[in-house]
């Protein structure tokens, strides 16, 4: 199994598609992997160089830093490092839910690294509403299997799966700036960005993704119809076309 050492940190990833084909990051959900991908891997590789990590504490990757350490801005740090262990100078990204935040500190970051973004139920901030609501979450109610959910978090031993839990959980006190750059930074941001968003997202609703259009300088927006906080999951085929047209046209 593929692992680059990140200060002390084992982070696994793994590569599909073509092998010398431009790069393209996919970029996992919070207590998912990079397994999430598994039903695009075909489609994206017949045209791509797919790297697929696990963040940091997830999975396959460890985490020195502990809880505090498992934060937007920390996964993009990773991320940004992870291209430079394995020599790529520009890469397409493409996210969901924590993998399309995580990319806006990434392109504040690292401006010259990312060619194009793709941002699919993502946000760019925590509203009061949805921290209250998170408060109440304990590891089992937010693990629909724990035996799934231990099978998947290894790294970290048996009870890995709830430290994953715990820290998702942690999000909801996080303040903003740990997660998420400012309105006035995102207005910096240069990198062509596609935000593909589910007008039945139960996390952050339509205004949300549309504000965030408005902010970003090169953005373009797509709402799916009837689709959840995973576009990728419930539209993989709409997703798969929109996301390959964007990238052709701007990557």
């Amino acid at each position: 199994m593929p692992y680059v050492d990140l200060d002390g940190m084992r982070l696994y990833y793994a590569e599909h598609g073509l092998a010398d084909g431009s790069p393209l990051v996919l970029l996992h959900a919070f207590m998912a992997t990079g397994d999430q991908w598994q039903p695009h891997l075909d489609g994206f590789g017949a045209r791509y160089r797919l790297i697929v990590p696990d963040l940091r504490g997830h999975g396959r990757t460890d985490n020195p830093g502990g809880l505090a350490a498992m934060n937007h801005r920390q996964f993009a740090r990773d991320v940004a490092g992870l291209c430079r262990a394995l020599d790529i100078d520009r890469a397409a990204f493409v996210g969901v839910s924590t993998g399309a935040m995580l990319l806006l500190s990434l392109a504040l970051d690292a401006p010259d690294l990312a060619r194009a973004l793709v941002l699919a139920g993502g946000t760019y901030h925590y509203d009061d509403e949805l921290r209250r609501w998170w408060r109440t979450m304990t590891p089992e109610s937010v693990t629909s299997s724990v035996e799934r959910a231990r099978a998947v978090h290894t790294a970290l031993g048996p009870d890995h799966w709830r430290l994953v839990a715990q820290a998702w959980i942690a999000l909801s006190e996080h303040p903003h700036e740990v997660d998420f750059p400012r309105p006035e930074e995102l207005r910096t941001i240069q990198a062509p960005t596609l935000i593909v968003h589910g007008d039945r997202d139960r996390y952050f609703p339509v205004q949300v993704p549309a504000t965030l259009y408005g902010l970003l300088p090169d953005a373009e927006l797509c709402i799916l119809p009837h689709t959840g906080h995973f576009p990728q999951a419930d539209r993989p085929a709409w997703f798969a076309d929109i996301v390959l047209d964007f990238l052709a046209r701007r990557a």
